[in-house]
């Protein structure tokens, strides 16, 4: 097992090495930073970039509206979605309005954002309107979808409702959001940066990344993605913590 992981790792790794390397040799065959820039340029445009009095602030502030937006998204489908498990007509008169939001694109609802609320308050609204679909139909499916021949024990041995909350509905809702925490943070994420992007709030990686269009600036540009690339690692890793401690805490609950 140890042997194919290994080999796992080292093949994505020679990939990435292939990737950088034909990226090299277009670069240098193109001779054009603008259209793709060479790999020591990025490289130059990462060290100011970091070096920069305002960079922490502006990581800052995007994974601020980010955590926020997710936040306020799963505290809002957490809520609506167990009083629709409990009252289905409230799950009826939302399927249409959760239907536009899954499928409007996310271009179209920065400009109603930016039309509606102010440049600093859009990205927060996009990320909400964007995540909450998601959160609010995995919850729904997850209250209402559970075993059945768990229900009919339950309901055979009379176990309390605060037993069965505890013990079945909590953990199944933390499980679910624990199995998609990542993607859907890490939508939110890009969510939100498009929603700088388009709004120039005063900090923001969208922001930061249109002033490098303004400018003309592509290896910025790339690397402002290498940063971006980097935090959704650190989601990743988040994730796997986060996972692991729910695991032992399941386990030993059981």
């Amino acid at each position: 097992m140890k042997e194919s992981t290994w080999k796992n790792k080292l093949e994505i790794l020679f990939g990435a090495i292939i990737l950088l390397v034909i990226w090299q040799i277009v670069a240098v065959k193109i001779n054009n930073d603008i259209y793709l820039p060479k790999l020591q340029e990025v490289y130059t445009s990462l060290l100011e970039i970091i070096r920069e009095k305002d960079f922490l602030l502006t990581v800052f502030w995007s994974f601020y509206r980010t955590i926020i937006s997710f936040g306020v998204a799963l505290i809002v489908a957490i809520i609506i979605g167990v009083l629709s498990s409990m009252y289905p007509f409230i799950n009826n008169l939302l399927k249409p309005l959760n239907s536009i939001g899954k499928t409007i694109p996310t271009l179209v609802l920065v400009v109603l954002a930016l039309i509606w609320f102010d440049k600093d308050s859009a990205p927060f609204v996009v990320g909400i309107a964007i995540v909450f679909p998601i959160l609010y139909e995995g919850i729904i499916n997850t209250l209402t979808k559970n075993d059945k021949k768990l229900e009919e024990m339950m309901l055979i041995y009379e176990v309390p409702m605060t037993e069965r909350i505890k013990k079945v509905y909590i953990p199944n809702i933390i499980f679910y959001i624990l199995r998609i925490l990542v993607p859907t943070i890490s939508l939110a994420f890009k969510v939100v940066i498009a929603g700088e992007v388009h709004g120039q709030p005063q900090y923001g990686i969208g922001a930061a990344v249109q002033l490098e269009k303004m400018n003309f600036n592509t290896p910025g540009i790339f690397a402002w993605i290498i940063i971006i690339a980097i935090i959704s690692l650190l989601f990743e890793l988040l994730n796997k913590i986060l996972t692991g401690k729910y695991y032992r805490w399941q386990s030993e609950d059981v």
